[in-house]
């Protein structure tokens, strides 16, 4: 879990985090028998640059902290070879898994929303607010949360649209300008489909916003904007566990954002929607 969190995480860490997570990494077997400050000495930081990192990487403090590796390496005892995603095992029971998976993604959830820089956030959601048009692009596992917030900005009169074919998006990007806005969301960020479009964007002056995983990837460094996710992928990346999750919780708070700032008018066209579709006799 450590491990795994860490290397989620790296791309963002400072150069003197990086040198903590890397002698974790290579020492795991024997942090547990030393304490913070002794790990600071034999790294060459300071004990409060070791808290720190920890405190980063989702820990309250350093026993914390080795409780968790002192788990992870007895999982590592059990073996690797019986996982079918993250910690979840072939043995494990239904009870077991289900709450291993809802562990996962409670993690996923608290880990996205501790790195997110509020002030970039906002002023992600006034561009979508303010834009006239909005292209979401998304493929595979990407593309059903792409669908997702194209239906709830559908819900608030905002004109949206996503498609499955790169060939359709392009079509789409040559009807719209300056004035218009591209949210892409790709997990690693290195979907190629994804990146052409976003090229194509850039040539025409067109906005990017982008959710992907945190760190530096080709679509987070293309976009203008970015919202970043942290989860744990196991042996089936397609299933998307965590990072789906992690990805709807921040499109429902632009959702629910964008209604908070326009809340009576945006009403109206909730309860006349919920009319139509047969919701409320």
């Amino acid at each position: 879990m450590i491990e795994k969190r860490i290397e989620s995480l790296f791309k963002s860490l400072s150069s003197n985090e990086k040198m903590i997570a890397e002698y974790i990494i290579k020492n795991k077997n024997k942090i547990g028998e030393i304490t913070s400050t002794k790990l600071a000495e034999e790294i060459g930081v300071g004990q409060s640059s070791v808290i720190k990192f920890i405190k980063k990487i989702g820990f309250v403090g350093y026993v914390a902290f080795k409780l968790q590796l002192e788990r992870d390496l007895e999982n590592e005892k059990k073996g690797e070879k019986n996982k079918i995603h993250s910690d979840i095992c072939l043995e494990d029971t239904l009870k077991e898994l289900t709450q291993k998976t809802l562990l996962e993604t409670v993690q996923a959830l608290e880990d996205t929303i501790g790195m997110i820089d509020y002030k970039n956030f906002e002023t992600i959601i006034e561009k979508i607010k303010m834009s006239e048009q909005i292209l979401i692009i998304g493929a595979g596992m990407s593309s059903i949360v792409a669908r997702d917030l194209e239906l709830k900005l559908m819900k608030i009169k905002k004109n949206s649209m996503h498609y499955d074919s790169k060939q359709m998006q392009l079509m789409k990007l040559a009807t719209m300008n300056e004035k218009d806005l591209v949210i892409a969301i790709s997990h690693r960020g290195e979907t190629q489909e994804v990146i052409d479009v976003i090229k194509e964007a850039k040539k025409i002056n067109i906005e990017i916003i982008s959710i992907t995983s945190v760190g530096k990837n080709t679509v987070s460094t293309l976009s203008d904007y970015n919202l970043g996710v942290v989860s744990k992928e196991g042996v089936f990346r397609s299933s998307a566990i965590s990072s789906r999750m992690a990805q709807m919780i921040l499109l429902d708070s632009i959702f629910l954002r964008l209604v908070q700032k326009d809340y009576e008018r945006i009403k109206n066209y909730i309860d006349k929607s919920k009319k139509i579709v047969g919701w409320v006799k």
